[in-house]
């Protein structure tokens, strides 16, 4: 079995949604997740972690240029992501495949959909939620190659503004990978972006058009639940990820089996479960009406300062 190390450089408070992503990593025995933080990680089994400093980990970044880079902020690290495997090459020899990804997530069976005919390829998914590289040197570097059309890492890695380097969209390093290398990459969705409370309170996924969702982690499986015209529907998903969601709520003291809905973590219920399910479900339309007013509220006070 090809081995696997996702890469957090985490400083500051660990999101609302940290132990559910925990409870979800420790169900990935065969995968490893490594922290270069200053948060309270605890370390497991398959979760290494390496306590530093922001500061310490400027430095560590830094040694791997030889020219000076910015990296004046913990946000700006989003930048750096695809840059890892090169400047933490130290820390992932042995390792098949390195990746990166976010907190604010729940994982399902990462093998399941990870398989190892899947990991022939060198670019995987290419999300900032969650992407591999297969771990070798050609790999690691390609985020330093110079294409016309495409961001250039020295750009990037010298200001100080946000250039989302690491992203689909922006003529970044995904957007280089699957356009410039397509035979190497392996950019299915099977899993869920679901939808900022702005865009819609309720989960809608993104990825994969399901409407008024919750999610259901049971054992290392998670599904994406919807009624549709009535009836029950289960999808499994890769990982579900949930942004712009500080305000959920950790309410779970079985993490064996849980739900994720829209404004909390939640045991799965015991009765009435049908019933439940369907509720949590529903519309929430006034909450996405909300939300849209504050957003508005904060864009123009922005705009004055």
């Amino acid at each position: 079995m090809k081995s696997i190390v996702i890469i957090f450089p985490y400083f500051g408070i660990l999101p609302a949604q940290y132990k559910m992503w925990h409870a979800s990593a420790l169900k990935n025995p065969t995968v490893d997740f490594m922290f270069f933080t200053d948060a309270d990680v605890k370390p497991a089994k398959n979760i290494i972690v390496n306590k530093m400093l922001f500061s310490d980990f400027q430095h560590l970044a830094q040694k791997a240029f030889d020219f000076p880079i910015v990296l004046d902020r913990p946000y700006k690290l989003c930048e750096y992501k695809q840059a890892y495997g090169y400047i933490l090459q130290d820390y992932i020899k042995g390792y098949d495949f390195w990746g990166f990804g976010d907190l604010d997530l729940v994982y399902g069976d990462i093998r399941s959909f990870i398989t190892e005919e899947v990991l022939t390829h060198k670019f995987l998914l290419g999300w900032g939620h969650l992407t591999l590289l297969h771990n070798d040197e050609e790999t690691n570097k390609y985020f330093m190659e110079k294409v016309d059309g495409y961001q250039y890492y020295k750009d990037a890695f010298s200001t100080s503004k946000i250039t989302f380097f690491d992203e689909y969209g922006y003529n970044g390093c995904s957007d280089k990978w699957r356009d410039c290398r397509p035979e190497y990459c392996w950019l299915e969705w099977p899993f869920d972006n679901a939808s900022k409370p702005k865009q819609s309170y309720h989960f809608n996924s993104l990825t994969r058009g399901w409407q008024q969702v919750i999610f259901e982690h049971i054992d290392n499986k998670l599904y994406m639940i919807r009624f549709n015209h009535g009836r029950l529907e289960k999808k499994e998903s890769l990982y579900a990820h949930f942004q712009h969601r500080g305000f959920m709520k950790d309410k779970v003291t079985d993490y064996s089996h849980f739900l994720v809905t829209p404004n909390a973590i939640i045991n799965y219920p015991k009765v009435l479960v049908s019933l439940q399910l369907r509720w949590l479900c529903r519309n929430r339309s006034l909450m996405t009406r909300y939300y849209q007013w504050k957003d508005r509220i904060i864009w123009k006070l922005n705009i004055k300062k």
